[in-house]
């Protein structure tokens, strides 16, 4: 805030204050002494008197100039926005030719996000004003607004006016935007060049190298970002990201155990604010949250199960609804002398927040695994129906009965790393469609000893109505014929969707999928020549009956031998099969064959999002070729048993 009278001294202001009080009872109408005295009470920081005797300053003096930002500033520090941008408005009125009044102005409407207002105001001053600073602010609204192309051509000109590093910054992350990653490149460089101990700008080429997959580039950016800023918590995260990608898992766990770190240690991140990382402009407990959990997938890859188990629960403890560590904790192994833990977190999660439908579920799988059977059945049927009634709440009008009698109409049985997580996201929205209350339940394999109401305590008990459908996906099951059998012991009538991927793909996917959970420690090359080798010892019958071993890529892939006992148990017309690439490409089509064979009327989408994508470093071409000549007989066969010509030759 600008003084109109120069910094007095305690003693000097008290005496100023008593003459001016004085000077106003003599001639109240004096706008310069209303002025005068507002500028002291400033300097004493006495705000509310402050502004007082501004405002009577400019309702005496409309056109007192000096006097409008002044208050408006002061007003903004008050946090009184509104009233601030009436003042600017005044201001701009009383002084349309004073290129100030717009800026403030159009500064104080970005600083409350009305982008447009704020973009219509710097438009004008820039009409009075040919400067960097209205550009440079202009830009940045525009980017705000989306408008990436007019907020790249307001910072190439403001950098044209008077070229800084910030200018050319912001500058890149609008080319980046616009994907012309040459221009935003070049842009990050010159503000480097400009500010050689700029952090930013080597965060950004991080990102920019991350994703044109350059990853050595990626991890010297983000080095250096994090030499000049160590608490440089989002550099810190992707490089991270990328030593994982790397399957550098030790390496990954430094950088997140270091944000982490220095998350506990800041109480905010000034860089949110300019990484141009939308994703990012959320409160520092969101950012730890995703931490922990980036942090237990690395200690789940690495098989470090317990310290894994102890990071996804402190990521929802800080977020009880962050739904990424519930599906992850259901897949991770819990150590026996952690189960207590584990029980009491998710109870008190469950108690504070009973709609949390995935804590029910979680609190129910780790009570079976105590053996605590009956209390598990109550939570799988709390779970299931607030996951219902969150889907459609208008069902809670209904009459639903106490637990449910009939099986679940079908079953995603397979294979893993096919597509079953999509197919089972898009049933998810059919109106008619309940599933269950988690994808995977295993009940056919490894919870059959926990008995029918156990299993059926995972679905919607109004799921039995004739108008309601429900079903599970465990990719799993394919690989047991005694899985079939029993489904034909017990629901006959259910019937079966099979999704198959070209057996390479699915090969190499499923590899990296046990790399990245801990399941296995081999590199790809080896656990394929090692798989090759033993397969060579193995009976067909031993390749049917033999659900795992490490390594199974190939094992798992042979449909042929997973596939044939099911049908010869159940029936070739409880079956949809279906190619995965056909599914990916054509989805739509493909859903309408899933919703005929499940007798649903048609239900198709505005879009099909791939669920649970796997990622993994390019694969030798060598490797691949192994795959494909051996995959070649196998493919033939089931081609022909199936009559149905996958085309993955």
């Amino acid at each position: 805030m600008k003084s109109s009278l120069s910094r007095l001294d305690p003693v000097a202001i008290d005496k100023a204050i008593a003459e001016y009080v004085q000077e106003i009872a003599v001639n109240p109408q004096s706008a310069q002494a209303h002025a005068d005295l507002g500028d002291l009470y400033a300097q004493q920081q006495r705000w509310q008197l402050a502004i007082k005797h501004f405002r009577q300053a400019i309702t005496l003096q409309p056109d007192f100039e000096s006097v409008y930002k002044t208050l408006a500033d002061l007003l903004l520090q008050e946090g009184k926005d509104e009233q601030a941008i009436k003042v600017y408005r005044q201001g701009v009125k009383n002084n349309p030719q004073n290129s100030n009044y717009l800026f403030a102005l159009a500064s104080a409407l970005a600083a409350q996000k009305k982008w447009l207002r704020a973009s219509n105001n710097f438009q004008q001053a820039a009409e009075l004003e040919q400067s960097a600073r209205v550009y440079y602010h202009w830009g940045i609204v525009d980017y705000e607004r989306q408008e990436y192309d007019q907020a790249r051509s307001h910072l190439e000109k403001a950098a044209e006016l008077e070229p800084s590093a910030k200018i050319y910054y912001r500058c890149g992350l609008a080319y980046f935007q616009l994907k012309k990653d040459d221009k935003a490149e070049s842009c990050w460089n010159k503000a480097i060049a400009l500010k050689e101990n700029y952090a930013l700008p080597y965060y950004q080429l991080g990102r920019l190298w991350q994703n044109q997959r350059q990853w050595q580039q990626a991890i010297a950016a983000y080095r250096q970002a994090i030499s000049i800023k160590p608490e440089f918590v989002l550099a810190l995260s992707k490089l991270g990201a990328v030593y994982r990608h790397l399957q550098q898992f030790d390496l990954a766990s430094d950088c997140l155990r270091q944000a982490i770190d220095c998350m506990t240690k800041q109480d905010s991140l000034e860089e949110l604010a300019v990484t141009g990382d939308r994703s990012t402009m959320a409160k520092d407990l969101s950012i730890t949250v995703d931490l922990y959990f980036q942090l237990g997938k690395l200690l789940r890859a690495q098989g470090s199960f317990p310290e894994a188990i102890t990071a996804y629960l402190q990521s929802i403890q800080l977020d009880p609804g962050f739904k990424s560590s519930y599906i992850d904790l259901q897949y991770t192994p819990i150590a026996q002398e952690q189960f207590p833990e584990v029980i009491k977190v998710y109870r008190q999660i469950v108690t504070d927040h009973p709609e949390i439908t995935l804590a029910w579920g979680n609190l129910g799988d780790a009570l079976t695994q105590q053996d605590q059977v009956a209390e598990a059945i109550e939570c799988y049927r709390t779970g299931s129906y607030q996951q219902a009634i969150k889907a459609y709440p208008d069902l809670a009008q209904l009459d639903w009965p106490s637990q449910k009698k009939s099986g679940p109409d079908f079953i995603i049985a397979g294979a893993t790393k096919c597509g079953t997580s999509s197919i089972y996201h898009y049933l998810s929205r059919h109106p008619q469609v309940l599933l269950s209350h988690k994808k995977e339940l295993d009940f056919y394999w490894q919870h059959y000893k926990r008995g029918i109401d156990w299993y059926l305590a995972h679905f919607p008990t109004i799921s039995d109505r004739p108008d309601f459908l429900t079903g599970e996906a465990t990719p799993n099951y394919i690989r047991f014929p005694q899985v079939a059998q029993r489904i034909k012991d017990t629901f006959p009538q259910t019937k079966i969707i099979i999704l198959l991927r070209n057996p390479v793909d699915r090969a190499i996917s499923w590899h990296y999928h046990k790399l990245n959970t801990g399941l296995t420690k081999l590199d790809l090359p080896t656990a394929i020549a090692s798989e090759i080798n033993r397969l060579v010892t193995v009976s067909e019958a031993e390749i049917t009956n033999t659900g795992y071993y490490d390594p199974d890529n190939i094992m798992s892939s042979l449909y042929i031998y997973k596939l044939k006992p099911w049908i010869e148990i159940l029936g070739r017309e409880q079956f949809l099969i279906l190619k995965s690439e056909d599914f990916y490409l054509n989805t739509r089509e493909n859903m309408e064959q899933v919703f005929k064979f499940l007798a649903l009327p048609s239900c198709p989408q505005d879009n099909y999002p791939q669920v649970n994508a796997g990622s993994y470093q390019d694969v030798d071409p060598q490797i691949r070729n192994t795959l494909v000549k051996y995959f070649a007989p196998y493919n033939r066969q089931l081609e022909q048993y199936l009559g149905i010509d996958f085309g993955w030759e």
